[in-house]
């Protein structure tokens, strides 16, 4: 499939540190592989002061109020919005009882002026009484060159709370705790809440949908060994039962612990009655899936009958619980096996192919891919939990007998299919003498976990894949569709220089020039967060509802426009 598409998003923060091995040989180039050095620019001469401002993430503050301010926020109409605004002058000293000018422009434009306190900060607070999407800006009076670099971005929903059954079916080694903790904050309790801020996510989409629909007909999704079994039993929807021992710590090592890495076959089983029974308290409303990563496997799984399910209930669930599900988003989701596992299992990177992959014989990425795939999964892999010996990892390894049988079959033709993936493309440069010789082909490596390809449900390829859209054709503006299936690319390039300056190995500043794929928002482990899911953010996919206001949007108001749009709200 050809891929010739604008980049929607760009790089994160600051680079993290991440030193990586250097070991590749035999080429006519001298490969000092993946280093690069610091900051070669220097420092800055900006001559202007600087403002910032951030919205409260309403999901996000109850837990960790310090950690919850964001480039944006969906919030009611007719309740207030504060939004929190730092200023500095050129030095990065504090602007005290300074003026600042604010500019809100869109479905509730308005100007006002607010004064800094003691410490260069200050609060804007304003209530919209129209529905629809606010962009916020504030500079320095009569400077407008210090206009923040990017604004806030408010979604103002009108309030419903109406009736549509949600599942959110989480990730490999993830606590559904913190997200049935999301759904309902009064009613479930979390043990670890208070430690595990890393695993709040989803909260941006999670408060979208709590506007607009009711979190009674809501449920966070428990893998039949997860977590919370032991860290919040009662989060774990009553039709589901624990399939580990709750009497071992959490990620024990020992078999059979609390992991959230069993069999995507046993969990599909579990996910096909809570389908059945969530529909049944809803009175037969159609139940829509939100799945992450290993989550979309068993979705797929499910919806392609269980096909290896056992008991007679577990047989009768499997095969009209597809019927009732009308809708499935998949997010960055492991449907076809991840690249990473065939790695682990022993086939050599080299032979990596896939659409859009230089073949290859001819591929310039032929002698480094080994290396890259090996650091990605260093990075990467560990920070998963992945383990070998369990279930999950085996059926997650592409063609695994698992994949082969949920791609054997199309998914139940009454379900319409969403898929949001990442697309990180890396470029190659070389130094020759004096010169910089530019990349002119890349390597598509996914989300740095699953492969941006192979978009037909039938496809089980090697290497796995993340994508789904079967014959939707050439992507435009980054989406693509055909009929009931439809598909975002979330795309970002990538260029490292491979050229080896021995002193580049051991100085204290060399990182590695991958460090801006690892440090992607679309990269597998970030595409969740709550920086990279907020309004605003550097996410943004194209609009296919035509009802955000722009031809591109944030990934989780384009879901939510995309359910409303089906309800019939929009």
């Amino acid at each position: 499939m050809s891929r010739v598409m604008p980049s929607f998003v760009e790089p994160l923060g600051g680079p993290r540190r991440l030193r990586l091995p250097v070991a590749i040989a035999g080429s006519t180039l001298v490969l000092g592989l993946i280093l690069a050095c610091c900051n070669p620019g220097g420092t800055s001469t900006a001559s202007h002061s600087a403002v910032t401002i951030c919205a409260t993430d309403a999901a996000r503050a109850l837990d960790f109020p310090a950690d919850a301010c964001f480039s944006g926020t969906f919030h009611a109409v007719g309740q207030a919005e504060s939004l929190r605004i730092a200023a500095v002058d050129p030095h990065g000293n504090p602007l005290k009882q300074q003026q600042l000018s604010v500019t809100v422009a869109g479905a509730n434009a308005r100007a006002a002026t607010v004064t800094t306190d003691g410490g260069g900060l200050a609060t804007y607070t304003y209530t919209a009484a129209t529905e629809g999407t606010d962009t916020v800006r504030v500079a320095v009076a009569n400077d407008n060159a210090s206009a923040t670099a990017r604004p806030a971005v408010i979604h103002w929903i009108t309030q419903r709370h109406l009736t549509h059954p949600l599942i959110l079916v989480h990730g490999i080694h993830e606590d559904a705790s913190d997200f049935a903790h999301q759904f309902h904050p009064g009613a479930t309790a979390d043990s670890d809440q208070a430690s595990d801020a890393g695993e709040q996510t989803w909260t941006a989409l999670i408060e979208a949908l709590k506007l607009v629909y009711d979190p009674a007909s809501m449920e966070a999704f428990c893998y039949v060994d997860d977590p919370a079994w032991v860290t919040a039993p009662a989060a774990c929807p009553t039709s589901e039962s624990a399939g580990c021992d709750t009497t071992l710590p959490v990620d024990s090592a020992t078999p059979n612990a609390c992991s959230s890495q069993s069999s995507v076959d046993l969990n599909a089983v579990a996910l096909a009655h809570a389908v059945t029974d969530l529909s049944s308290k809803a009175g037969g409303k159609q139940v829509t899936l939100l799945a992450y990563s290993m989550g979309t496997a068993i979705v797929r799984t499910l919806l392609a009958g269980c096909l290896t399910s056992t008991g007679a209930t577990d047989q009768q669930d499997c095969a009209t619980s597809d019927q009732l599900v009308d809708n499935a988003f998949f997010l960055n989701g492991a449907q076809q096996g991840s690249w990473l596992l065939t790695v682990n299992r022993g086939l050599d990177a080299a032979t990596l192919t896939g659409d859009g992959i230089p073949d290859a014989a001819h591929s310039p990425f032929t002698s480094v891919l080994p290396l890259i795939a090996q650091n990605i999964n260093g990075v990467i892999g560990d920070k998963l939990g992945l383990n070998l010996n369990n279930g999950a990892e085996t059926d997650l390894t592409p063609q695994s007998a698992n994949i082969l049988a949920h791609n054997s079959v199309q998914p139940a033709s009454s379900v319409n299919l969403y898929t949001f993936y990442g697309d990180i493309e890396l470029g190659m440069s070389v130094n020759f003498y004096a010169y910089t010789l530019p990349a002119t082909s890349s390597l598509p490596l996914g989300d740095l976990v699953m492969l941006a390809q192979d978009d037909s449900p039938l496809a089980s390829p090697l290497w796995g894949g993340g994508s789904l859209c079967d014959a939707c054709g050439p992507l435009v503006n980054g989406y693509h569709s055909n009929g009931r299936y439809h598909a975002w690319a979330l795309t970002q390039r990538y260029t490292f220089n491979v050229s080896g300056l021995a002193p580049l190995l051991s100085a204290p500043n060399a990182v590695s020039a991958l460090q801006g794929a690892v440090q992607s928002p679309v990269q597998h482990l970030n595409v969740s967060q709550p920086a990279t899911q907020s309004p605003g953010s550097a996410i943004q996919v194209a609009d296919a509802t035509g009802r955000a206001g722009a031809t591109t949007t944030d990934m989780p108001y384009e879901i939510l426009l995309t359910l409303m749009h089906g309800d019939g709200l929009i």
